[in-house]
């Protein structure tokens, strides 16, 4: 029993080592046959693999971020096309090029950018190429050998263009001069770089390419978009350009990883926030044989991404009524008698406290039709008059040179043969009714002071009077007046110092008739008085947001901008409470110079008027005429600020001129009819 039981085991053993066996004779089965595969099927395939080493990339531009205003309308968007593009890789061979510039020619209505003769004579000369033949008796008959071997790649080439005549060129067809404009767009770009060949491709124009793309190496029918700014002209200037990146960027903007013929922001908020707006672009990464130029299989893709969104503090439905305030008021001043030379108007709008701008508008009078020019509120600078006084007066109390009420008596001043005066005489005054009433001669005194002068002696005590221009720039510059204001704006002006001139510009100085200001530095100095002292950077664009991927929703904020304090005026609470009162008393006093401020749909305003006495001169140094800047700065309401404000008018009427006044009231009437029509609920 024990036997037979042994034996039936010893019989197994030979049966396993053949089942064994079976599968190792498959499984190398399987191995030579995957390796005749290999080598014989996909043999060249796999070699030319194996030899590609080099990696090329081709990029597809993706959107811009879109630009929306404080609440949510859309202000700069992309309007979507397709564009025809032309992709060449290193391998790609002349006859391929030309045979499929012609079938576009004939397909596809491009629009000729100028074409030289150099391009004539260079595509005369191309067509030669593309018959061997033809292209070496054009070069026998026409180049020497001794000039063969002087000139050399470059130099030969435009040798031999210049060769090329006038007949010859005649010579060519429409057809041809059509191959020309098609092939000199396909040859712009890069190599495995889409180069646009035509935008916006009409519906019959991308049937016909879609249906032939198998026939077209390299061309594709690619989405595109363009800026475009649903509030027209709104704001334009200020949202800035996008172009094509400008000769003298290049290589800097290469070394951050664009492309020459990208397109980039060249000024306004497109330029400042150009890393925000920008979009990822699309990657197609292909595996070249370096020895072929050809591209091996299918290239790998990597997303591109729509660039984020901005959302500005701007409201554009104020910004659009404050544009067409300033254009009646500026037509209806231009009406008046005196007003001829007055063809600009600006206005800003500012929240006092966290520097947004709401509202940033601007007209000028050109070639008999008005424009917007909300860019002149950040670059035009002018002489503000009497509005600066806010900060002469904190100046004056700061440094000792008056003290809290003096009371100091208004009459002329003469300096030399020169006298100096308010529009009026006003006798004994304190500070707060210098500032309501505008008295010139109290803030002269201030100077004099500053600079150690003694008006009744002629001369000067320890110092001589450059110390008055130095003090009043230092503190005039805590207000943002003098300096760049920090707002989030490509290099924005700084307005214009007159150095160091006679005493009488000193005094000048004191009331806003020597150096010259923004409208925007206005704005962020009457800020600095209405929030007890704090000058805060104005913002334009107060938070980034992720694109959105739903219609109608917005994406998540990646930042939002706090407010921002550059600097405490050095100034004591007490002294900007005294400028803050004497700014009421310009508005609600008895003879207060913007006593028409004093009704309550204002919402009890405080600020001080301008005028500044200037002179027009033409082209060629002429005094043309004696003029005045007309202008205005303010907050309210008094005690709680939330929107202050500056106008300028430069050249108007030396005389009785409001336009000034009737911007600034109703400017504030339209922000607080706006606000008050967003508390009700829509209907």
């Amino acid at each position: 029993m024990g036997k037979k039981v042994q034996k039936k085991k010893k019989n197994h053993v030979p049966f396993r080592l053949n089942v064994l066996f079976v599968a190792v004779f498959l499984l190398f089965s399987i191995l030579i046959l995957r390796l005749g595969v290999l080598q014989i099927v996909q043999g060249e395939e796999k070699r030319l693999e194996s030899e590609a080493i080099k990696k090329e990339e081709a990029k597809k531009e993706a959107p811009r971020g879109k630009i929306f205003d404080s609440y949510g309308n859309v202000v700069v968007d992309n309007k979507p096309y397709f564009t025809l593009t032309y992709t060449k890789t290193s391998g790609t061979k002349s006859q391929e090029l030309y045979d499929t510039a012609k079938w576009i020619a004939q397909h596809v209505t491009i629009k000729k950018k100028r074409i030289t003769e150099k391009d004539k004579q260079e595509f005369f000369i191309f067509k030669k190429s593309l018959q061997e033949q033809g292209l070496k008796k054009l070069i026998d008959a026409r180049i020497s050998a001794a000039e063969a071997k002087k000139f050399k790649g470059k130099e030969l080439d435009n040798l031999l263009q210049s060769r090329i005549t006038k007949d010859e060129i005649q010579a060519l067809t429409k057809e041809d001069l059509n191959v020309l404009a098609v092939r000199k767009e396909m040859s712009t770009g890069y190599a495995y770089s889409p180069s646009p060949i035509k935008k916006e491709l009409t519906d019959e124009e991308i049937s016909v390419v879609s249906e032939n793309l198998d026939k077209l190496p390299g061309i594709d029918v690619m989405p595109d978009a363009d800026r475009q700014y649903p509030f027209g002209d709104s704001l334009k200037t200020i949202f800035g350009q996008v172009k094509q990146i400008p000769r003298e960027k290049q290589a800097f903007l290469q070394a951050l990883n664009y492309d020459n013929n990208d397109q980039i922001g060249v000024s306004g908020i497109e330029s400042q926030y150009e890393d925000t707006l920008r979009g990822t672009k699309e990657k197609s990464v292909y595996m070249t044989n370096p020895k072929t130029g050809k591209t091996i299989g299918d290239p790998k893709v990597i997303a591109g991404k729509r660039g984020k969104d901005l959302v500005l503090s701007v409201d554009m439905d104020l910004q659009h009524n404050l544009e067409n305030i300033v254009e009646q008021e500026l037509k209806k001043a231009k009406a008046r008698g005196g007003n001829e030379l007055m063809n600009s108007a600006y206005i800003v709008m500012m929240n006092p406290t966290t520097g947004g701008i709401y509202a940033i508008a601007g007209k000028k009078y050109e070639d008999g039709k008005y424009s917007n020019d909300s860019y002149g509120a950040l670059f035009n600078a002018f002489e503000m008059g009497s509005a600066v006084k806010g900060a002469t007066v904190l100046t004056g109390l700061h440094k000792s040179a008056i003290s809290t009420g003096e009371y100091i008596y208004d009459a002329p001043v003469k300096i030399g043969n020169t006298t100096k005066k308010s529009y009026t005489n006003m006798g004994s005054i304190n500070e707060l009714t210098a500032l309501e009433r505008s008295s010139n001669v109290y803030m002269f005194n201030i100077a004099m002071r500053l600079g150690k002068y003694s008006y009744n002696e002629r001369k000067f005590y320890g110092n001589d009077y450059r110390l008055g221009y130095n003090v009043m720039r230092y503190y005039f510059s805590q207000f943002g007046l003098g300096i760049r204001t920090g707002i989030d704006f490509p290099n924005e002006s700084t307005g214009y110092n007159g150095g160091y001139q006679q005493l009488g510009n000193m005094l000048d100085l004191a009331i806003g008739q020597f150096d010259t200001y923004t409208p925007v530095q206005m704005v962020q100095y009457v800020s600095t008085i209405a929030n007890g002292g704090y000058r805060v950077q104005p913002r334009l664009v107060k938070e980034i947001r992720e694109p959105s991927t739903e219609t109608g929703k917005e994406g998540r904020v990646v930042d939002r901008f706090e407010p921002k304090i550059l600097n405490k005026i050095d100034m004591r609470p007490e002294y900007i409470n005294r400028v803050q009162q004497g700014f009421w008393q310009v508005m609600h006093g008895s003879q207060g110079t913007a006593k028409d401020f004093n009704s309550s749909v204002y919402h009890n305003a405080a600020g001080k008027t301008g005028t500044a006495e200037v002179k027009k001169y033409d082209s060629n140094g002429n005094l043309i005429s004696n003029k005045d800047n007309h202008t205005l700065v303010g907050y309210a309401p008094f005690d709680k600020p939330e929107v202050a404000f500056a106008v300028v008018a430069p050249f108007g009427a030396t005389k009785g001129e409001n336009i000034n006044k009737e911007i600034g009231k109703r400017a504030l009437e339209e922000y607080w009819k706006l606000k008050e029509k967003r508390k009700k609920p829509k209907e």
